[in-house]
């Protein structure tokens, strides 16, 4: 190719290149010019207790975050063959303790013979709730797998309004049906609904939820989310998929986001304190 035909080619490529560039330098423009100012000063909450410090979902990584200053206690909810809550992320106890099997066909005290992780057992939900009351700090359970423990909406509600913490409850769930459920068992209650991947639209969550709770990686991609949730008069928490890192808290507060879930609390609020 000769001289003068490369000079020819070569604007061609630049200029293509800087389009790519123009694109997103636009979009985020839009969006900045956009975005809502939080509702609320940050909430920081302990997803799963904080397991960077402690075991997951365990009274050790609670107490932890508790001291550490959080707002919220995150933790998920799951029923035993007998009927009891306890507090564990999967649906078997196999990743989170040395034992095997799912837990709804073990029975309450088989788990609760597992080691958790540094010789922690597996808490149950009434456990949980009183050590969160006895500190003064909010609950954000989230029922797990809600269709494969029939009755469990009755039997956290139960427990709430048995130590009188409904108050200082939100329930959150990626399945519309149990936040439904719960809503009609107890209209009172506040519900916070999660979204996972690729989901955008916050609008008509289910049980008219307080909260909405999509992947901070979905906001960093459309945060006009935020702004569409405040319209509403709904508060925005988020949790992290992937990538946690002051800089993604940063980006999440900047764009409006009124509470983060995080495996780091402490890092978190680092990282976001005025």
């Amino acid at each position: 190719m000769s001289a003068r035909n490369r000079n020819r080619v070569r604007p061609s490529i630049f200029g293509c290149f800087g389009f790519l560039v123009a694109i997103p330098l636009l979009y985020y423009g839009v969006q900045i010019a956009l975005r809502t100012a939080p509702l609320t000063p940050t909430q920081y909450i302990a997803h799963r207790g904080g397991p960077v410090y402690a075991p997951e979902n365990t009274l050790s990584a609670f107490r932890t975050a508790i001291k550490q200053g959080v707002d919220w206690l995150e933790f998920d909810v799951q029923m035993t063959k007998d009927d009891e809550l306890v507090v564990i992320h999967d649906e078997s106890v196999d990743r989170t303790t040395e034992g095997v099997g799912e837990v709804r066909n073990l029975y309450f005290e088989s788990i609760r013979e597992l080691d958790a992780g540094n010789g922690e057992q597996v808490p149950s939900f009434e456990e949980v709730v009183r050590l969160a009351k006895m500190n003064g700090v909010k609950i954000l359970p989230e029922t797990k797998s809600a269709h494969l423990y029939p009755g469990i909406e009755t039997k956290l509600l139960q427990v709430l309004e048995e130590l009188d913490y409904v108050d200082h409850t939100v329930v959150q769930s990626f399945v519309p049906a149990s936040l439904d459920t719960l809503h009609r068992l107890n209209p009172d209650l506040q519900f916070c609904a999660l979204y996972g991947l690729w989901q955008f639209d916050l609008s008509d969550p289910p049980a008219d939820a307080q909260f909405v709770c999509p992947m901070a990686e979905m906001v960093l991609l459309f945060p006009s989310m935020v702004r569409q949730a405040h319209e509403d008069g709904r508060q925005v928490f988020v949790y992290f998929g992937v990538y946690e890192h002051p800089l993604m808290f940063r980006a999440m507060r900047f764009f409006g986001v009124d509470g983060m879930m995080s495996d780091d609390p402490l890092l978190l609020m680092q990282a976001v304190a005025p």
